[in-house]
């Protein structure tokens, strides 16, 4: 079997899989949330986990484009880490946001670094 392994610089590869990652989190909140609900027949308040789920498949697929190098999958990288920049630094009260903040900040500036732009292309 072959084995096709990512190339490219360190800082692009950081990028992909913070993005697979941060969707997964969204497709696994908005499964599990789906799952319990009906478990619990609790069917009146569907629409935020079918919201999760659906927001997490958009960004598995804004992630593999920007791994095959498609200038949307950049751009949609950059206005997802922006907006979670935003919204974590309105909270910086809870350390959690902090974190957050920290870490799409080094993800922000691993997608405008200037090995991943020679990378792209851009």
């Amino acid at each position: 079997m072959s084995e096709k392994k990512m190339t490219g610089p360190i800082t692009h590869r950081i990028a992909v899989w913070y993005g697979f990652i941060f969707a997964a989190i969204f497709l696994l909140y908005g499964g599990v949330k789906i799952i319990l609900g009906f478990l619990d027949r609790n069917y009146a308040d569907m629409v935020t986990p079918i919201l999760f789920l659906v927001l997490g498949l958009i960004l598995i697929a804004v992630a593999f484009a920007y791994k095959e190098q498609k200038a949307w999958g950049w751009y949609g990288l950059i206005v997802v880490n922006c907006l979670v920049v935003i919204t974590a630094a309105a909270g910086i009260r809870h350390y959690e946001n902090i974190i957050l903040l920290i870490i799409s900040g080094v993800v922000l500036y691993s997608l405008f670094a200037p090995a991943t732009k020679q990378y792209l292309g851009r």
